[in-house]
């Protein structure tokens, strides 16, 4: 327990009258909080500031204990850092949106019938089952670190539901919008990379020139750091010879720049809307080219070296449909030959 006031540290009142204390040394990055003086959080909080690291904006805003805090400290940690970008970003939106209501509770108050009922409250299975991810890698964590001694989450079963997520372009789209989007136009070049790679628009909107070789276009998903080899279909390959510009990225923007993930999904479902298609999006696309491998034979591990799937589960849902529908047929036929005419007596 500290009596005496360390160097570099000065105590004012805010104008709200809230008594705070400012670390100041030459050279290092000046620190702010109103923890209570002497506290163990408080000397945590000076030795972090001499060391020179910055501190979370929020983490002291709460108090110590607090999933504000909590979650700063996540966000400063090796186990977020090693996360890809498109990783954080689906992360941090749920992590901002339970920080928002619940952020100045404190993590060991925390109980399993609380995730619960805030998951009751979701607007469904998905979203539910999202806050219990997010739930848990902040619940391991916080255990890892001794926040709190036990894990809530750890028997709480994600929820079962049955759902087909985005749509599968059928035969008959695909050959709606090739009809909409002839060769040469940059909407039917997007179209043809999301079908004839098997991409994430994420991935799709970034190829660039340098990528595509002779035969084979290369590929480091960003999602996964998966570099993928793909064989470049005939119909992709006269879809760049038509719809390739002089610009090193085979889909720029009007204004020569990269797309956005979110200008590059509204961008498409906007073509797919002028073909008559209001259902259909670019993601839909990576599902038809699965199933299209699927239905042409493909083994689950040939079409997860196309997609760059890790798991075999999400795949195994193209060939199970593809064997249905090809077993399906046969035993049909079976029963379904000439029809003999019946003599009556």
């Amino acid at each position: 327990m500290m009596k005496r006031r360390p160097p570099h540290v000065s105590m004012y009142r805010d104008r709200h009258g809230k008594m705070r204390w400012r670390f100041r040394k030459r050279g290092m990055n000046e620190a702010q909080t109103t923890l209570p003086f002497g506290s163990e959080a408080w000397r945590e909080w000076y030795l972090a500031a001499l060391a020179g690291e910055r501190r979370q904006i929020g983490i002291e805003r709460s108090g110590p204990g607090t999933f504000t805090a909590l979650i700063a400290a996540y966000y400063e940690s090796a186990d977020w850092k090693i996360l890809r970008s498109p990783t954080q970003t689906a992360y941090r939106g749920e992590i901002e949106r339970f920080r928002a209501k619940h952020g100045d509770k404190r993590v060991v108050d925390l109980e399993a019938h609380h995730i619960l009922s805030m998951r009751d409250r979701m607007s469904g299975p998905a979203a539910g089952n999202n806050l219990l991810r997010v739930l848990r890698r902040l619940m391991v964590f916080a255990v890892a670190r001794r926040w709190r001694p036990d894990d809530p989450t750890k028997d709480i079963k994600r929820l079962n539901y049955r759902s087909d997520g985005f749509h599968t372009w059928t035969e008959v789209e695909i050959a709606q919008f090739e009809a909409r989007w002839r060769l040469g136009t940059k909407e039917r070049l997007a179209f043809d990379l999301l079908l004839y790679t098997g991409q994430r628009s994420a991935d799709v909107r970034q190829m660039s020139a340098g990528q595509v070789g002779e035969s084979f276009i290369s590929v480091r998903q960003s999602k996964t750091n998966e570099q993928l080899e793909l064989p470049i279909h005939s119909a992709l390959a006269a879809s760049l010879a038509a719809g390739r510009g002089e610009h090193l990225l085979l889909l720029p923007t009007q204004y020569g720049k990269g797309f956005t993930a979110k200008g590059f999904g509204n961008w498409f479902s906007d073509a797919a809307r002028k073909a008559g298609l209001a259902d259909c999006s670019a993601h839909g696309l990576r599902k038809s080219a699965a199933r299209r491998l699927a239905e042409a034979g493909a083994t689950a591990h040939q079409i997860m070296a196309i997609t760059g799937h890790r798991s075999l589960k999400e795949v195994e849902r193209y060939t199970r449909a593809a064997d249905q529908k090809t077993n399906a047929q046969a035993a049909m036929a079976k029963v379904d030959g000439p029809k003999v005419e019946r003599k009556t007596v």
